[in-house]
């Protein structure tokens, strides 16, 4: 698998640490931004090939912060991530560009291999 830069966005410190140290096991790049408005201007700054952002963020909800990174990076991918399970979650971030969804708990093992294919 291809060395990745992956931006984690999420406000719960242990989860984004969880998944940094996973990536950096699978020899991908992490980095993490523990709001929307953070991860917005990481995006403007950085260069990333993935972004996993969870749906809430303590100054914005997530799929309008996915939204703010489509207008900057319209190719960048991104999955939205919930503790939730509500269709309108779901919905909400397909509307706004997502790729797909994820339920947290994530499956590492599944996460890798939806990343394999970017």
């Amino acid at each position: 698998m291809t060395s990745l830069r992956i931006l984690i966005v999420d406000d719960d410190e242990d989860f984004a640490d969880g998944l940094m140290e996973i990536f950096e096991l699978d020899g991908h790049e992490p980095a993490m931004a523990h709001s929307g408005r953070d991860a917005i201007g990481a995006v403007e700054n950085g260069i990333f090939d993935v972004v996993l952002i969870d749906i809430g963020l303590p100054d914005m909800n997530g799929a309008e912060c996915l939204r703010t990174i489509r207008t900057i990076r319209p190719d960048l991918p991104c999955f939205l991530l919930t503790g939730y399970s509500a269709e309108d979650v779901a919905n909400q971030g397909i509307e706004a560009g997502a790729i797909e969804i994820l339920t947290k708990p994530i499956d590492p093992d599944t996460l890798s291999r939806r990343l394999a294919v970017i």
